[in-house]
């Protein structure tokens, strides 16, 4: 059973991750957000596994909809 430190650790990761995402979609910068991307979704499928309460289902919820939205808005960028 992992710790709530471990989990906290893996989110504020994911969360770092999300925030260089945005500012890599603002610039342009498809391979970095594509790249951030990808390393932020294999840490998620990581802190899924780490979830034992409702508190931590609800962060990890909330990290696959940005995710899941960053992820258009990279898919978007490359359809230009």
């Amino acid at each position: 059973m992992t710790s709530v430190e471990e989990f906290v650790e893996v989110r504020k990761s994911i969360e770092t991750l999300v925030d260089e995402i945005v500012l890599l979609v603002e610039r342009g910068a498809m391979q970095d957000s594509r790249q951030h991307l990808a390393k932020a979704s294999q840490q998620l499928e990581v802190l899924k596994t780490m979830v034992a309460n409702n508190v931590q289902g609800l962060a990890a919820s909330r990290l696959s909809r940005q995710l899941n939205g960053l992820g258009a808005k990279v898919e978007e960028m490359t359809a230009r």
